[in-house]
């Protein structure tokens, strides 16, 4: 899967993300990219737990299917895209990151990754 590596790669270029991970609905990490040494499989299996328990919120609320999913702490943020029914975009940026930016990149490549997918 050479071309997903190449987008993540290319996510993880853009200023204040650190770490892009496409991850299965199931925590197994498909592939990822990271400007450090960030633990992806970690990410992954706890992410896609967290993901699961905020589509069960929306599902509860009528809100239909979650789109993407975003939380702040004090030292970075963690953004998670669905990618059709079958996999996750996790996206770590800084805190001090340009949400903006990110979320248009991420919205850009989503269709990309899910072609790949």
């Amino acid at each position: 899967m050479e071309d997903l590596h190449k987008i993540l790669e290319g996510l993880v270029e853009v200023s204040g993300i650190d770490v892009a991970v496409c991850v299965g609905r199931d925590g197994f990490v498909i592939d990822a990219a990271s400007t450090g040494s960030s633990d992806t499989e970690a990410i992954g299996a706890m992410v896609s737990t967290g993901m699961g328990s905020a589509e069960s919120v929306g599902r509860e609320l009528g809100l239909k299917e979650m789109d993407q999913a975003m939380m702040e702490y004090k030292d970075g943020i963690v953004m998670m895209t669905a990618l059709g029914s079958e996999a996750l975009l996790v996206i770590v940026a800084a805190k001090d990151a340009n949400l903006g930016g990110i979320r248009l990149h991420v919205r850009r490549n989503a269709p990309k990754i899910e072609k790949v997918l």
